[in-house]
């Protein structure tokens, strides 16, 4: 497994275990923080609801809590539904995900989001509809160095009538 795989398996693992360690509260959080680091050499840092990732060398990881702000540099070509808010972000050398959370229906936002993408000039590469309440987009755009692609993923929320959207990004960023 090379370096960037490696790492990205590292996060992945970790944000796995802030999710599960979601429900905690502050007396679970110390120790749900201390494995964490143990597991993955990520340090958590929390500040009230938001809670920090930052590997070995300082670089961030991933932010989580409410209302997260989208990174400065997100790209503005990308959909987002209206009324969303943003759970998580990680950003990892190149590639970057994005976590939201928004009022509607999977073939709802699942169609507004083709429609959007492609508006503003991305191909679409690959569309899989799993279920009604599962459903995944893929499209790329720009040439050669300057290829970005974009994975937008929606998930019916169980329990209420929101949508999980997972946003994967890598290639350059442009606003």
């Amino acid at each position: 497994m090379n370096g960037v795989a490696k790492r990205a398996s590292q996060l992945s693992f970790a944000l796995a275990l802030v999710l599960a360690a979601g429900a905690c509260q502050k007396v679970g959080e110390t120790a749900a923080d201390a494995a964490i680091e143990r597991a993955t050499g990520v340090k958590v840092e929390r500040d009230g609801d938001q809670m920090t990732l930052r590997s070995a060398d300082g670089e961030l990881a991933i932010r989580a809590g409410e209302s997260v702000a989208l990174p400065e540099d997100f790209p503005a070509d990308i959909y987002l539904p209206p009324d969303a808010q943003v759970n998580s972000v990680m950003d990892l050398q190149g590639i970057s995900m994005v976590s939201l959370t928004a009022p509607g229906q999977v073939a709802g936002l699942f169609a507004a989001a083709r429609e959007a993408m492609q508006a503003q000039g991305w191909t679409q590469s690959m569309s899989a509809q799993h279920s009604a309440d599962a459903a995944m987009l893929a499209f790329e755009k720009g040439e050669d160095e300057q290829r970005r692609s974009a994975t937008l993923s929606f998930n019916r929320n169980n329990g209420d009538d929101h949508v999980i959207v997972g946003v994967q990004l890598q290639g350059p960023r442009q606003q």
